[in-house]
């Protein structure tokens, strides 16, 4: 493979569209500073993927679009196309041709094409790696690459025996391994803290599932065994109904007949009544005409006797009545009150039967079902962030250090050779004296060096101290940092779990996941409160499972809630409206034992902290319970209260109202929903001081680093002194040695130097301050890093039982049924006492009437008694008893008419009342049976959602009525003493294991996956260190042989610093220039350690060759001798390496094959000219 083309346009200096064509051998580019010749170079990294803006000489990537000069635009874009003859198909190409092409718009749009096919920047990266080709690789060697070697630490130098050996896609390989090792492991941690919660919940979970499921298969029995009651009560209720409905209809003929002839026989007896109370009055008036007569005739025979016995006879007729008249009225006020008194009562029983109503109503209403229901990237893109910025701030500190390493090695050049200058003319002007002031520079130096050697060793062990307690410094950061992202990541779990109100019953999380669309909901009772740790097991115990009862603000919406649950069958929630609560408090009995109690906490109320709008919560739940320190306290306390309250110990003991005793031991993996936010609480406390912690650390760790940073900058300026001390003292020796010699050779090498002085003027490093850069980046790290504590800081701050409720509406029932019954006997009872008083008020009329009458009389008889004769008196006292006989006959016959009548009236009344209660006792069996059946329908209906038809497929039909019975008490009792079941627990264990096999399994892939890239990992560093060693091996047997062609003798040799650790051994290399001894490159000269390093090059080349090579005036520093043996190697690469060299030295132009020189016609443009030597010459391109 060859490089043929490359064509430039608006690539930096390049504004004008450039076409270069390179042939094979050597093609040299020359040119002035500043013309343009590196920009060639870095259009060629540029191309081939280089993404570093600062390695190419700019601030930013767009920097590399031409700028404009004071004639010309600025252009829009910069585009680069390199062609490659690929007809040896060294390229991974099945193309003979390869051009790729680079575009940069000012915009910061890039594009990247293969054969004009666009392509991704991977896809360029990928089509040159480990071919010795690309943006960092060796076939581009710059001065400063150079430079690089030297200068560079032996770790840093594997680096290009790796490339050599094309290791760089076991490297890169290993890196996304590494990487996906660490995204791996901190998934495998993560998914260990959200498996260890969930393992926690599991087990409960799985033990309240089994108690939930044992619950509803005994639950499942039982409604099959009340539904074949309900049937067979349904059943039984309604056959007997039917012989009460036959036998009522008997009832009601009789009664009718009985009514009919009860009507007769009262017509009857009221007609015999009528002449009875007729001839009564007769026989009365025929008696008070005869006792009339009787007293006229006592009177007539003697006035006063007889008036006497009258008036005697008056006033006894008239005491009898005023007594009968006197008990029909005490009955008829009797009868009045207790007329009065059941009306009372029929009030009272009617508004006993609307409580009742209202009762069994509330009760119905109440009965209803309801139900109910994470953290951002932000935190996670600021970390990213963070990091970029903070490897761009060092690569700017290391850019500088660089820049200012370059400065500080320009001035100590230039000092060099000013100083070599003055005292090479000083040894031409007087030989003797230079040999002279050499012997004294050279004792001085020594001294010098001895005294600097003792400053290394003790700068030495201060930095490797540093060193240590850096790294040591650091280990603690790191192990902090993974025990604080196991924090974090547990609460992180914690909180997603409590987000997603795990733990609550189906109803609850329901109810929750409305709680936006619901005005009025508050939230649950766990959410509302907070409690200390201290009171955390004793206020848990207290409330039980009243923790998950739901606040709302108004009965209203609790009543809309429960609609939504009974419409979307999501399970039962109690709510808590908070208008609808009273206060509850401790009595003044109780509240005046309080100072008395031993070991008093205090009222569950007062230990728990909620806002003040639902301060009414905690009253209601927990005012009138008390938490005493232990349970031989509490019960002490319990009994001076009378055990009136229930009590509360702090390690979840309950003492309860009436003296019951709960108690004993839980297992330590389950934890309530308190106790979870109280975890919660205390993981963020935890995870705040470790980062406090961690930031302390952190900041002790870079104060090390930094101490160590100046250490090390001056054990490298000492040395970097020593060096230059010792360089010099060995060219003292030579001096000595071999002065007139040396004149000769220092006279040319004044030119040299002379020539050097005037390229590092021209050289001037201009480029920008990057003090400002830094500075401006690191107040960037700082504001992301106070973003991203803000961030953190604000993450840190985000059944009732139905048979027993069933029994209720049974008692209301049938009390319901029962007071009606009394009800309607009362108003029949009411019925008979209006009659009672209507006929006892007819009597005391007839009474009055009579003592009236007798009045009357009197009257009559004080003012006639004079007006009659005695004859005429016993005549008509004859008459009247005559009279009074056949009256009193009539009479007589007419009362044992009426005797037999009011009889047979009393038989027939008796017969009717018997009949009326009989009817009255079958319509309340029926009453009673209706309802039975009414209720019995209703359960079905609302219990089972079955009607009697539907029913019948569930109905056990072989089965007594003894053994129904027995079972059913059985199942009951089994019911209860499984307490409340959270019913929800089957769904939600389901839903938890399911998550938490799913973890497991997920667990195992990822510890699988880790297994795998360990072993890739492996792999890769098993074959990556197999080829460097090879590549090694080769390399240093070419670099012994190249440095003796290269030096003309000596010998030279790579030696690696730790040879157990292949991977990460440093390469030393040492050389034995003609003359000198063998010591590491750090000691040799300037141009004999450039020397060396091009000859390292030189060896790589020999053991991989390149298509192509680019050099940029990596000979600057040879003398002329060097500088041709330079230019002869490179012809020995001829047949397998094309190079590309720019250079300003004539022994390099000779040899090349092609001459380009770079100019600047234009300011600020740059041009391409096709030139020979002597044209270079004289176009001062050299």
């Amino acid at each position: 493979m060859k490089l043929r083309t490359i064509e430039i346009s608006g690539f930096k200096s390049f504004a004008d569209k450039t076409k270069i064509d390179f042939k094979d051998g050597i093609t040299g580019i020359v040119g002035p500073n500043g013309s343009g010749k590196s920009n060639i170079i870095e259009a060629v990294r540029w191309v081939m993927g280089e993404t570093s803006a600062k390695s190419l000489r700019g601030g930013k990537m767009p920097d590399v679009i031409f700028s404009g000069t004071e004639k010309r635009k600025p252009l829009a874009r910069a585009s680069v196309t390199i062609i490659f003859d690929n007809s040896d198909h060294f390229l991974d190409s099945k193309f003979d041709e390869v051009m790729v092409t680079r575009r940069l718009f000012r915009n910061g749009e890039s594009q990247y094409e293969i054969n004009k096919q666009e392509c991704r920047l991977r896809d360029v990266l990928n089509l040159f790696i480990d071919t010795g080709l690309g943006r960092e690789s060796f076939s581009i060697i710059s001065q400063g690459r150079v430079e690089s070697i030297f200068n560079s630490k032996p770790e840093e130098r594997r680096a290009i025996i790796e490339e050599a050996a094309g290791v760089l896609e076991y490297k890169q390989d290993k890196k996304r391994a590494e990487k996906e090792l660490e995204k791996t492991s901190g998934y495998l941690e993560r998914v260990n803290d959200l498996t260890v919660e969930l393992e926690k919940q599991v087990r409960p979970l799985e033990q309240q599932a089994a108690v939930a499921k044992d619950y509803l298969e005994q639950k499942k029995r039982f409604d099959i065994l009340d539904q074949t009651k309900l049937v067979k009560t349904i059943d039984g209720n309604s056959v007997i109904q039917a012989q009460l409905e036959t036998k009522r209809q008997q009832l009601k003929e009789q009664l009718s007949e009985l009514t009919t002839r009860s009507a007769t026989l009262s017509e009857q007896r009221s007609q015999i009544k009528e002449t009875i109370n007729a001839q009564t009055k007769q026989k009365d008036q025929t008696q008070t005409e005869l006792v009339r007569l009787n007293r006229l005739e006592e009177q007539l025979k003697g006035e006063k006797d007889l008036q006497a016995e009258r008036r005697k006879f008056a006033e006894q007729e008239k005491l009898r009545l005023e007594k009968e008249k006197n008990e029909i009225q005490t009955q008829i006020d009797k009868s009045t009150r207790e007329r009065s008194e059941l009306r009372e009562q029929l009030t009272q029983l009617s508004k006993r039967i609307a409580e009742k109503n209202e009762a069994l109503k509330l009760i119905r209403e109440n009965d209803k079902e309801h139900q109910e229901q994470k953290l951002k990237q932000e935190i996670e893109n600021l970390r990213a962030d963070y990091v970029e910025n903070l490897q761009s701030l060092t690569t700017l500190k290391n850019q500088y250090n660089f820049n200012l390493q370059d400065q500080q090695r320009d001035e100590q050049q230039r000092s060099k050779i000013t100083f070599d200058i003055a005292t090479l003319e000083q040894q031409l002007e007087n030989h003797h004296a230079t040999q002279k002031g050499c012997q004294a520079a050279f004792l001085e130096l020594d001294a010098v060096i001895k005294q600097r050697a003792t400053r290394i060793k003790e700068l030495t062990i201060q930095q490797d101290q540093l060193r240590t307690d850096y790294e040591q410094q650091r280990q603690q950061w790191l192990d902090g940092s993974n025990v604080a992202h196991r924090v974090e990541s547990k609460l992180e779990a914690l909180t997603n779990l409590k987000n997603e109100h795990t733990g609550f019953y189906q109803g609850v999380r329901s109810v929750l996941k409305q709680k936006s669309k619901f005005k009025g909901i508050v939230g649950p009772v766990a959410e509302i409160i907070d409690v200390p740790e201290a009171y955390t097991v004793a206020i848990e115990t207290a409330l039980g499972n009243q923790v998950q009862n739901v606040v709302v603000e108004t009965d209203q919406v609790a009543k809309e809630m429960i609609e939504f649950l009974k419409q979307n069958r999501q399970g039962r929630v109690t709510f808590l409206p908070k208008n609808a609560l009273k206060l509850r408090q401790l009595t003044s009995a109780v509240q005046n034992e309080l100072e008395r109690l031993p070991g008093l906490v205090g009222v569950a109320s007062d230990l728990i902290k909620t806002e003040p709008q639902n301060r009414i919560i905690g009253q209601y739940l927990l005012g009138t319970t008390l938490i005493i320190d232990t349970l031989e306290n509490a019960v002490v306390a319990s009994q001076k209260i009378s055990r009136r309250n229930r009590i509360i110990t702090l390690e979840g003991d309950v003492i309860g109202i009436g003296g019951t005793m709960t108690g004993g031991a839980t297992r330590k993996n389950t934890t309530g929903v308190l106790q979870q936010d109280q975890e919660i609480k205390k993981l963020k406390s935890q995870f705040d001081t470790m980062r406090q912690q961690l930031e302390q650390k952190e900041l002790q760790v870079q104060k090390t680093l930094s101490v160590g940073k100046d250490a090390q900058s001056k054990l490298q300026k000492i040395t970097k002194e020593q060096q230059i001390d010792q360089q010099q003292l060995s060219e003292l020796a030579n001096q000595r040695a071999l002065e007139e010699e040396r004149i000769k050779e220092l006279e040319r090498h004044r030119k040299a130097i002379q020539f050097e002085l005037s390229q590092i003027d021209d050289e001037e490093n201009h480029s920008g301050n990057l003090q400002g850069k830094i500075a401006e980046i690191e107040a960037k790290v700082k504001e992301i890093k106070t973003a991203t504590e803000k961030k953190q800081s604000t993450l840190a701050t985000l059944t009732d039982d139905a048979g027993e409720r069933q029994n209720q509406i049974t008692n209301l029932n049938v009390e319901l049924a029962q007071l009606k019954e009394q009800l309607s006997q009362q108003k029949q009872r009411l019925e008979d006492l209006e009659g009672v008083v209507g006929r006892s008020k007819q009597q005391l009329k007839d009474y009055e009437a009579q003592i009236a009458n007798l009045h009357h009389d009197e009257r009559l008889s004080d003012s006639n008694v004079n007006h009659y004769s005695l004859k005429e008196v016993q005549k008509q006292l004859l008459d009247s008893n005559h009279r009074l006989e056949k009256i009193q006959e009539k009479l007589q016959l007419s009362q044992v008419q009426q005797d037999q009548v009011t009889a047979d009236y009393e038989i027939a009344q008796q017969n009717l009342n018997q009949v009326g209660s009989q009817l009255n006792e079958v319509e309340r069996q029926q009453s009673l049976n209706q309802n039975r059946i009414e209720i019995a329908v209703d359960r079905l209906s609302e219990e089972y959602g079955q009607t009697i038809e539907s029913v019948q497929k569930n109905v056990l039909t072989k089965i007594t009525d003894e053994q129904l019975d027995r079972e059913l008490k059985l199942l009951k009792r089994g019911l209860t003493e499984l307490g409340t079941v959270n019913l929800g627990a089957i769904d939600e264990y389901e839903r938890v294991s399911s998550r938490y096999n799913f973890l497991n399994e997920q667990r195992k892939d990822l510890m699988d996956s880790k297994q795998q890239l360990d072993q890739s990992i492996a792999e890769i560093d098993q074959e990556a260190g197999q080829r460097f060693k090879q590549t090694f091996d080769q390399v240093a047997t070419e670099f012994a042989q190249v440095f003796v062609k290269m030096f003309g003798g000596g010998k030279a040799k790579l030696e690696l610093t730790d040879p157990e650790h292949i991977l990460t051994t440093g390469i030393e290399i040492k050389a034995q220039p003609p003359g000198k001894k063998l010591q590491r490159l750090s000691l040799l000269s300037g141009g004999e350690k450039s020397l060396t390093a091009i000859t390292l090059l030189f060896a790589i080349l020999q053991v991989k060759p390149v298509p192509f090579c680019i050099l940029d005036e990596v000979e600057a520093a040879f003398d002329d001798a060097n500088v041709d043996r330079f230019a002869r190697y490179l012809k020995t690469f001829r047949d397998t390496t094309q190079f590309i060299v720019i250079t300003h030295r004539k022994g390099t132009m000779v040899e090349a094959d092609v001459l380009y020189g770079v100019t600047m016609q234009e300011s600020g443009v740059s041009k391409m000219v096709s030139v020979s030597i002597d044209e270079a010459e004289q176009r001062e391109l050299v």
